[in-house]
């Protein structure tokens, strides 16, 4: 019907994306070279392994050209070499079987049983948690082609066994809010009640207010099955400001996706029959367009769509460089389903992690360096190989059977490689190698197949990186940045005076032996000032400085952040060199205001005498409480800071001209409160290790000490800024927020302080 005019707009915004990218390359690359002939060596050893795939049925069916095109070009790649591996696939019914049970059976084999070597699976985030908690016994390699909560590959960052193929939902709501943003559109969001809808709960506040959109009336809305959406689509039809409405839509049950749509076009057939029979201009009617998530693209779904429906979709794909859905379509005559591009490298990685594991049993290096760990199993598993397969860089491979065969001759003959696959380059974090860094995004809609069958059709691909055929997201930051400068709005770059120096203040309010991290993260963060070109007295260390001569010390004298492997480690003593201005047990709550404000005393002789060119940089490492957060103390703290206090000190500061930016880092519990506390000041900017209603955990323990020795939010502040001073605000918020296990990073104050995405951390840690 001509009323639903959503086609334009999408149109529209693909237009747009693909303007800010290449034009879309539709050869595949392939190799028609043989190279390893036909018939398998009589001679080879064959050593089996043995992958528990554990899917829905449904999803198993509509996988299975992925699978068995993959497990066809693993065999071919291995024709002529005289050891060989055979994945041997055991198939489970996720939705039937009990996951508690069949994880139990398969991680603990009991004696005569099969052992299972890696496991490909779940496929829904809901069901994952379960699999992870018994792998992590025997590190198990669980690969995951689409588990992306953020939640969960946040609470796994740090698992060698936990394998994510797919960006997280984060990523995923950037793309769908970038659409919304590219074609002018208010938004709103429908979630789903669980572990997948979380995220886009989590992030679509955040990436609506970073692209300036305005989100219509309740904004949110929590869906579960059979719940009517008529009252919030009235509700933000009416909020509405302008004339086009994307509604943002991610629920984890594709029959769900079904409901949805029937009840958005009842609601839209209602609302044209009422505007026509009252004479309206029907063509003036707001568009309310729909993209649905990930878990749309099913068989189940798009069937019952019809060509031409106003359903819009995105879904993790293949990347377009490397081939794979072009030759997917060629050879299968439809477009491949959400996840199959990810389950065809999961068997590569898996298969080519298992024959370096068969030819080097005794030798496993990741990114150059031998695996060993503390606790049993000690030595290198299948998981640490496949980490070392995908942490090569050398010669290029591919997906294809010619390509792999390629990366199975390195391996035997020990020579570098950089495995490419049917997702794209196949770049994994630095810390793990575990969870892959980008992911192509294919926005698509219905259409009729060459098969007469509804198929899905691409509108455009993207990725935060682009490439010569993906629009790229970094490119729509870029756009958007100029937008600003362009209109000078809330958020852009005030006119700030001339950069001359730079002050500190570190505080750690904890004293006791327990509470070990706190100050150890306040000496590392010490530690990172001065190596950034800090003088010692521009920087006010104000801790307890009980640790490194407390009895229970195995290291007198040194404090550690990271576990104690080997004697090389401790090398990297954090209390060496610092000077410790104060002891915290020797100041006052209203000593901090005086030594913030540069009010030098007698009792008080090392201030910060910072001036309207000077950037401070605060860092407080403690304790919190859930109605102020940071404590004046330990745990058992009867007092707060104080966040009317903390805001009282900041303003008076820009009174004073104490100040040209100020950047606050709180690893503390509710640190979230200083966040909201310091709202509205000019020039100043708040990251916290969590929101105003969470704990943040502990990171780093160590053994022989019995302490956490480092929190996630410090060690990941340390790391990002150490590696790289240039790294952008938000990339170091957004690295935060991904790695930082049990709470939210929060990041406050934005619009008073500049744009997030051009803004560096160089203007604090300068690398003289």
């Amino acid at each position: 019907m001509t009323m639903f005019k959503y086609q334009h707009i999408i149109r529209s915004a693909a237009s747009l994306l693909l303007a800010l990218a290449c034009v879309i390359t539709t050869g595949c690359k392939s190799d028609d070279d043989d190279n390893g002939g036909s018939t398998k060596p009589e001679a080879a050893k064959v050593k089996v392994i043995n992958v528990d795939v554990i899917l829905p049925k449904t999803i198993q069916q509509q996988w299975q050209n992925s699978i068995d095109w993959a497990m066809t070009n693993i065999e071919r790649a291995q024709v002529g070499l005289s050891r060989q591996v055979k994945l041997n696939l055991r198939y489970h019914d996720e939705d039937t079987e009990n996951l508690e049970q069949l994880a139990y059976r398969l991680t603990t084999p009991e004696e005569g049983d099969d052992t299972c070597h890696a496991i490909i699976g779940p496929y829904h985030s809901n069901h994952a948690q379960t699999l992870l908690n018994y792998a992590a016994q025997r590190r198990v390699p669980v690969v995951m082609p689409t588990c992306t909560s953020s939640e969960l590959q946040r609470i796994h960052a740090r698992s060698t066994y936990a394998w994510f193929l797919t960006e997280s939902d984060i990523t995923q709501c950037e793309m769908m809010l970038s659409v919304a943003r590219s074609g002018k559109a208010d938004v709103a969001l429908i979630y789903s009640d669980d572990t997948y809808g979380k995220s886009f709960e989590d992030w679509f506040g955040y990436y609506a207010t970073e692209f300036r959109l305005n989100v219509a009336g309740e904004g949110q809305m929590k869906y579960t099955k059979g719940k009517s959406i008529d009252a919030f689509l009235q509700n933000i039809d009416e909020d509405s400001n302008s004339k086009n409405l994307m509604l943002c839509v991610a629920v984890s049950d594709p029959a769900d996706y079904a409901d949805i749509q029937k009840q958005l076009y009842n609601y839209l057939m209602k609302r044209f029959e009422e505007a026509e029979a009252a004479g309206e201009n029907t063509a003036e009617l707001r568009d309310i367009v729909p993209i649905f998530a990930n878990t749309s693209c099913d068989d189940a779904f798009i069937s019952q769509c019809g060509e031409g429906d106003f359903v819009v979709g995105i879904t993790p794909s293949g990347s377009l460089d490397y081939g794979f859905p072009q030759a997917y379509h060629a050879t299968y005559g439809r477009r491949p389903h959400n996840g199959e591009a990810q389950v065809y490298d999961a068997l590569c990685i898996i298969a080519l992690g298992a024959y370096y594991q068969m030819i080097s049993p005794d030798e496993c290096l990741v990114n150059g360096e031998q695996v060993v760990y503390s606790k049993k199993p000690y030595e290198a598993g299948l998981t640490d190989y496949m980490r070392s397969v995908v942490s090569r860089d050398g010669y290029n491979t591919g997906w294809e059977d010619t390509q792999l065969h390629v990366g199975f001759e390195c391996l035997f003959l020990e020579n570098d490689f950089a495995l490419h696959g049917a997702t794209g380059s196949l770049d994994f974090d630095e810390q793990t190698y575990t969870k892959v860094l980008n992911t192509t995004y294919m926005l698509w809609q219905p259409t009729k197949g060459s098969n007469g069958k509804t198929d899905i059709e691409p509108i455009v691909y993207m990725s935060t990186a682009g490439t010569s055929s993906q629009a790229s997201t970094t490119n729509i930051w870029e756009q958007e940045k100029r937008w600003i400068q362009d209109n000078f709005e809330a958020g852009s770059d005030p006119e700030l005076p001339e950069l001359t120096d730079n002050w500190a203040v570190i505080i750690s309010p904890s004293t006791t032996w327990a509470n070990y991290r706190h100050q150890a993260d306040a000496f590392a963060m010490y530690q990172l000032l001065t190596e950034a070109g800090y003088d010692e007295d521009h920087i006010v260390l104000i801790v307890e400085d009980n640790l490194a001569n407390d009895e229970r010390n195995k290291y007198p004298g040194k404090i550690y952040i990271n576990a104690i492997e080997d004697e090389s480690d401790l090398d990297f003593d954090q209390r060496e060199g610092a000077v410790v201005d104060y002891h915290f047990s020797q100041i006052t709550r209203d000593d901090v205001a005086d030594i913030m404000l540069g009010r030098q005393s007698d009792r008080l002789p090392k201030v910060i005498h910072s001036t309207e060119n000077s950037n401070v940089f605060f860092f407080w490492s403690g304790h919190g409480g859930s109605r102020e957060g940071p404590l004046w103390g330990n745990e058992d703290a009867s007092e707060y800071f104080g966040t009317q206090r903390i805001h009282d000190i900041v303003e008076q500061m820009g009174h004073e001209f104490k100040y040209r930016r100020m950047m606050f880092a709180i690893e503390t519990c509710f640190s979230g409160n200083w966040g909201v506390a310091l709202q509205g000041l000019p020039n100043v900017l708040a990251i916290t290790a969590a929101n105003t209603r969470e704990t943040s955990d502990a990171d780093v323990h160590d053994k022989t000490l019995g302490v956490f020795l480092s929190n996630a939010f410090a060690r990941t502040f340390r790391n990002e800024v150490g590696r790289l001073n240039t790294i952008t605000i938000y990339d170091l918020y957004k690295e935060l927020a991904r790695t930082t296990v049990g709470s939210h990073v929060s990041l406050y104050n934005q619009d008073h302080y500049g744009s997030v995405y051009t803004n560096t951390m160089q203007e604090f840690f300068p690398y003289k």
